[in-house]
């Protein structure tokens, strides 16, 4: 009961309504009243006791400007900011938060469910804005869980030994707090949040006992110890052994929880109309909070900011396909379409789904491509190898998916590679004739004295090897060189024999001439003889010599085996026989 911390008295006052001011529209805030606390049976009993009217707004809502309890004020200084709608009912929803730059939380005296915890989260994650302002009586780990944050597990009140007892009024009312309860904390640090406030005026509130990554902007001094509640106050007022002491962390400030921000306030109370009425830096501590807070944008905002960034990417990624570069390109469009389905998530969009589709439809181009490279780099290496017909096989299967992507130069790469491919292949086959046509020839070719099939069968050759060397095959080329080499030692076999058959011919020419000639002097008859001469006896001179009988005896071999002519033979005889 928080009659045990402050009193509050009616001052018979007129009521006045508080025009709502429209706000800018740069920024759009949304406070959940769904589950809006405020005074129970007995608290509303002891101020009815007290002169408030039983028909009095008991609410802490965002909307109560009648009482000095409500939130009216900090909802008219929000407004200065942009607009500003109040829930009042129903769970949250990401798909409602989506639609808002920050989420404030002050009042509510039920838990959020893990789902709507999650919303939050997943809202901030996405760019929004959580400000909570918790309160001994709130369920506030069920909202700041999510971000590693809690609040001091008890129901206690920040009390201060330098605590003031001071009245502030409001309308109709005025509200005097509690001596140890009401103090101003100016241990702040700078921060956009707290830019240009000095202090703080401080109504109870609670600590915050643990967090993860943020900066705690302001801390009770070493003065103050966490009072708890007692049944009907007993022990309230004054520390107790086991009440933990300051100084407490009160207010934290969270900038990288994923694109958002969350600023955490241990005391709601502090920002009651009645406070905010008469501490003016409440207020402006509040808004430099939410102003902070909407900086990065909300998921309506967000997604705008992401699909920047995947347009970019998927620009990058058209650069790349446009370059013929498929697998980098493919990556780099599925980049594009992660940030876009980002995108979506935060803020279902048009312009997510149609830059899904477009980078879809570019990977599916992207795959096509790299078939076809695939195809080709088999075609080229096939080709490389000489092994032509397969390489065909290969480029006429990648053309059809170049054509397909519209990829023109290598479309005309492939048919230049089949036609060049054709034409070795008719090259080979023209040297493998040639090659095979001298084959033929040099079946044929055998002979002892004619060379003309060796002949015929070295020219074929030759022309096969001139058609290897232009196709390019060693192997080949060193075949028909042999071939050719068979051919010429085939010829001179021949002209060999030719000699050797000529030769012989002539000697047995010869011989048979000397013989004849042998022949014929044996059968030619004796001369008839000469009528007697009277005979004279014989000189020394008339008589030949044993010399000359051998020397004519040469001469008439010689003749006879064709070494010298007639008349040679004749003028020797006539010297041999004149000596």
């Amino acid at each position: 009961m928080k009659k045990v911390v402050v009193t509050l008295f009616a001052v018979l006052l007129l009521l006045s309504n508080v025009n709502v001011i429209t706000g800018a529209e740069t920024v759009k805030i949304l406070i959940d009243d769904s589950r809006v606390h405020g005074w129970d049976e007995s608290s509303q009993e002891y101020l009815q006791e007290n002169g408030f009217p039983a028909d009095s707004d008991w609410t802490f809502s965002f909307e109560n400007k009648e009482e000095g309890w409500g939130y009216s004020n900090v909802t008219k200084r929000l407004q200065n900011l942009g607009s500003v709608d109040i829930r009042k009912k129903g769970k949250l929803s990401y798909s409602t938060l989506r639609n808002y730059d920050v989420l404030v939380i002050g009042s509510f005296n039920e838990s959020y469910s893990a789902t709507e915890a999650d919303a939050i989260k997943q809202f901030v994650d996405n760019g929004g804005g959580l400000l909570l302002l918790a309160d001994g009586e709130y369920p506030n780990n069920s909202v700041s869980r999510p971000f590693d944050v809690l609040f001091h597990p008890e129901n206690v009140e920040i009390a201060s030994k330098k605590g003031v007892s001071k009245t502030f009024r409001y309308l109709n009312m005025s509200l005097s707090t509690g001596k140890y309860y009401f103090f101003y904390v100016d241990d702040i640090k700078s921060h956009p949040v707290t830019s240009g406030v000095d202090e703080i005026a401080w109504l109870s509130g609670i600590p915050i006992t643990s967090y993860g990554p943020g900066k705690v902007l302001a801390r009770t001094g070493s003065d103050t110890w966490a009072d708890e509640r007692g049944l009907l106050g007993i022990g309230m007022g004054s520390q107790q052994d086991d009440e933990d002491s300051g100084p407490f962390d009160v207010i934290l400030a969270m900038e990288n929880v994923s694109k958002g921000r969350a600023v955490f306030i241990g005391s709601a109370e502090s920002f009651w109309n009645v406070i905010t009425e008469n501490e003016k830096g409440n207020l402006d501590l509040l808004e430099n909070a939410v102003d902070w807070l909407s900086e990065p944008g909300g998921p309506y905002k967000q997604y705008k900011t992401i699909n920047e960034q995947a347009q970019e990417k998927l620009s990058s990624a058209t650069s790349l396909y446009n370059a013929h570069q498929f697998s980098q390109a493919k990556s780099a469009f599925g980049d594009a379409i992660g940030i876009f389905e980002e995108s979506n998530e935060i803020y279902p969009n048009s312009e997510a789904n149609q830059g899904i589709e477009q980078a879809q439809d570019y990977i599916l181009k992207c795959e096509t491509g790299m078939d076809a490279d695939e195809i080709f780099e088999k075609a080229e290496g096939l080709y490389d190898q000489r092994e032509y017909e397969k390489a065909i096989e290969e480029y006429e299967k990648a053309k059809p998916l170049y054509e397909e992507i519209e990829y023109t130069e290598r479309v005309q790469g492939c048919e230049t590679k089949i036609q060049e491919s054709n034409d070795w292949i008719a090259l080979r086959e023209d040297a493998q004739s040639l090659y095979q046509q001298g084959e033929d020839a040099l079946t044929t070719a055998p002979s002892t004295f004619d060379p003309a099939g060796y002949e015929n069968a070295k020219s074929i050759f030759e022309k096969a090897k001139s058609t290897w060397l232009e196709y390019d095959e060693p192997s080949q080329v060193q075949a028909c060189d042999e071939k050719i080499s068979l051919c010429d030692d085939e010829i001179a076999k021949i002209e060999k024999n030719k000699m050797i058959v000529t030769i012989v011919v002539i000697v047995v020419v010869v011989i048979v001439v000397i013989v004849v000639v042998v022949i014929i002097r044996k059968r030619k008859p004796k001369p008839a003889p000469e009528p007697a001469m009277e005979v004279q006896p014989p000189t020394e001179e008339g008589i030949p010599s044993e010399k000359q009988t051998e020397a004519l005896d040469a001469l008439d071999d010689r003749y006879a085996k064709g070494e010298i002519t007639k008349e040679e033979y004749e003028k020797l005889k006539s010297v041999l026989e004149k000596e």
